[in-house]
């Protein structure tokens, strides 16, 4: 029966059968109002505010209203756009969700799970690979910084940033290098690599030294010939660039403050420690899950015993004082 029918003939139903007030308002029931299993209502408006809204067109659902993974929505049609296969696209009904450190996503079949997955999330993707062959999803393509300019940008304004918040030097020469994933497959050579790790990016630092008599006999080293440089993927999401980014910049001030680091569990660790603390600063804390739950020994192990000295200390400088 529709509903427009339904409504007029619950409007001639006497008042003395009835609730006395509107569930909703709590006005005085006069002589037509609305009955329903659940409640009495003084009017449609105050009845319609009880219905559910679409998730897709925001309307009303009048018509009754299908329900999937926590939503309503006014039809089949509205929850297919809603919900798409993040693979092929297609509007979903039915879906089969993975989940992993970065959240969820839903696929329409099994065979848009099987395929190739994000060279950044890790999730089944659709998209051509690159030249360099990553596969990036349709999400973290919609993210990617293209261009060089926005990289380096970037790059200088996280600069600031951890000079202003964590007391980075940000007066000597960085060198960044935007690379393809070959090239930096090249300049990661002889470094440790994380099981299934994802590399983004890489710090090189080199140095000149030359010993420099002084009065009495006594002498120093002097650094003649330093040159810092960040080579990073272009490409690259715009979140996890800049956490690739601030781990690399840890990296930096690791060797002007430290110097040669012989524990590299507890070096990876701080560097993934500061990226941590500044992703819950911009709001990104969704990030540091992955790093939590890393079970590699130098990435993850590292980066809980740096996290618990940090919560121990709540001092990145004391913290820096265990990287040896």
């Amino acid at each position: 029966m529709k509903l427009k029918s339904l409504l007029l003939i619950l409007s001639l139903i006497p008042l003395l059968s009835y609730a006395d007030e509107c569930a909703v308002c709590n006005k005085k029931l006069r002589n037509k109002f609305i009955r329903t299993k659940e409640a009495d209502y003084c009017s449609k408006k105050c009845y319609h505010s009880t219905l559910p809204k679409c998730g897709t067109c925001a309307r009303t659902c009048l018509q009754g209203s299908v329900s999937m993974m926590g939503k309503n929505f006014c039809s089949k049609s509205c929850m297919r756009k809603f919900f798409k296969c993040a693979v092929c696209g297609t509007g979903l009904e039915r879906v089969i969700t993975l989940v992993n450190s970065f959240g969820q996503k839903l696929y329409c079949c099994q065979n848009c799970t099987k395929k190739p997955s994000c060279y950044y999330c890790s999730f089944p993707s659709g998209i051509s690979p690159l030249a360099d062959g990553r596969t990036i999803c349709r999400l973290c393509r919609s993210t990617v910084v293209g261009s060089s300019v926005k990289v380096r940008e970037i790059f200088r304004d996280l600069r600031d940033d951890l000079a202003k918040y964590y007391n980075f030097n940000k007066t000597h020469r960085i060198e960044l290098v935007i690379v393809d994933r070959k090239r930096l497959l090249q300049e990661s050579k002889n470094i440790y690599q994380a099981e299934n790790g994802r590399n983004m990016a890489l710090m090189r630092y080199q140095k000149k030294t030359v010993t420099k008599r002084l009065p009495g006999g006594r002498s120093k080293s002097v650094i003649t010939d330093e040159k810092c440089r960040i080579y990073v993927l272009h490409s690259v999401p715009k979140d996890l660039l800049i956490d690739a980014l601030v781990h690399e910049l840890a990296h930096d001030h690791i060797r002007h403050n430290v110097g040669e680091v012989m524990d590299l569990a507890s070096e990876e660790g701080f560097c993934e420690l500061v990226a941590s603390l500044y992703n819950e600063r911009r709001g990104k804390k969704y990030l540091n899950a992955a790093k939590e739950s890393n079970k590699d020994p130098i990435y993850g192990g590292g980066f809980r015993k740096m996290q618990k000295i940090y919560r121990q200390k709540r001092s990145l400088k004391k913290t820096l004082e265990y990287v040896r």
